[in-house]
């Protein structure tokens, strides 16, 4: 994660070099995040991604040779992985349902304007994730179409505390959102979040809201 005054560095992998051109184009108007690099293929993600070390991937879901879920996860693999961003010509699709449960920390339409990418890409950077409850709902949905009896979440391992972070979490809050929701220290909701995700298994933001929506904890 990179440090407060650091630059943020993005790699964006698409297939379409008009994409790629256009999303360069929407960062170039900020001061804290920067493209290092461009690739047209999953295929070319990892090396990539050793040459540049990039904080965030900007990830195209669906590209000729490799796609966006095996490359992402082939950098899940990787002891260090860069955050992964999923990008979608749709809002929600199988794909970003996958891409999710293969380590995705976030998922992003092409056609948000150019501020939804700016915050995204923070947002992540900072281990947040930048998602709307309607677009998490839309994705319990694809998975429990997809999955004839889904697994449905314990969430009785958790402390009172941690569900109430948890509850909050998968609204889309960030972790000072949380603290201010629940009058808590940002070090305490990054406490409680990290006690959530092991006693859960989750991997990420994403995941653990997810999983309070199969839970029944949020509606």
């Amino acid at each position: 994660m990179p440090a407060a005054a650091e630059m943020i560095t993005v790699l964006v992998v698409d297939d379409d070099p008009f994409v790629r051109r256009g999303v360069t184009d929407i960062f170039a108007a900020t001061d804290d995040i920067v493209v290092v690099a461009d690739v047209d293929d999953g295929d070319r993600v990892p090396h990539a991604v050793h040459r540049f070390s990039p904080h965030v991937v900007l990830m195209d879901l669906k590209m000729r040779r490799v796609g966006g879920l095996e490359a992402t996860r082939q950098l899940m693999s990787m002891p260090h992985p860069p955050r992964v961003i999923a990008m979608t010509a749709m809002d929600v699709d199988d794909l970003v349902v996958q891409a999710v449960a293969a380590g995705a920390h976030s998922f992003l339409s092409k056609d948000e304007p150019p501020q939804t990418f700016h915050q995204s890409v923070r947002a992540v950077a900072a281990g947040n994730t930048l998602f709307s409850a309607d677009s998490l709902r839309r994705i319990v949905a694809h998975h429990h179409a997809a999955t004839p009896a889904p697994a449905v979440t314990d969430l009785t391992r958790l402390s009172e505390r941690e569900r109430d972070v948890l509850r909050v979490l998968a609204t889309g809050a960030s972790n000072a959102d949380i603290a201010g929701r629940l009058f808590l220290s940002e070090t305490t909701v990054k406490t409680h979040l990290s006690a959530v995700f092991t006693k859960l298994g989750t991997r990420n933001r994403v995941e653990a809201a997810l999983a309070a929506f199969r839970a029944g904890l949020v509606a």
